[in-house]
């Protein structure tokens, strides 16, 4: 899976951000390729949200036939009037719950902690 470069400096700046530490570049690198598929997840239901119904189809179909990044993006921008802001506003929502889910973390009782990656 290629994460745009533009997408990991954001979550890698999520990770800076919610002061996770990691015993090594491994495992950072894994956290941020699980935040990326949670984060595409998140994105993807944003866009079925906001596309219009008689372009769904479509949408679903380019994604089933995995179309390159670009033409689908291209596909998105042309279907979705204000899709920059669309993104920009999702982007912002994934961040918030994000650090939101990290302080929920780092507050709740010592015996729920034990699976969770350390955060400082």
């Amino acid at each position: 899976m290629q994460i745009p470069a533009e997408v990991k400096t954001f979550l890698e700046g999520l990770l800076n951000d919610a002061n996770v530490q990691f015993k090594d570049d491994a495992v950072r690198e894994e956290m941020i390729k699980e935040l990326f598929a949670r984060l595409d997840q998140y994105l993807a239901s944003a866009i079925v949200e906001y596309m219009p119904d008689e372009h769904l189809e479509a949408f679903m179909k380019m994604n089933d036939e995995n179309k390159p990044r670009e033409e689908v993006e291209a596909f998105i921008k042309d279907k979705i009037p204000n899709a920059q802001e669309v993104f920009a506003k999702t982007f912002a929502d994934f961040r918030d719950l994000y650090l939101g889910n990290m302080t929920i973390a780092r507050n709740a009782p010592e015996e729920k902690k034990s699976d969770q990656v350390t955060a400082n």
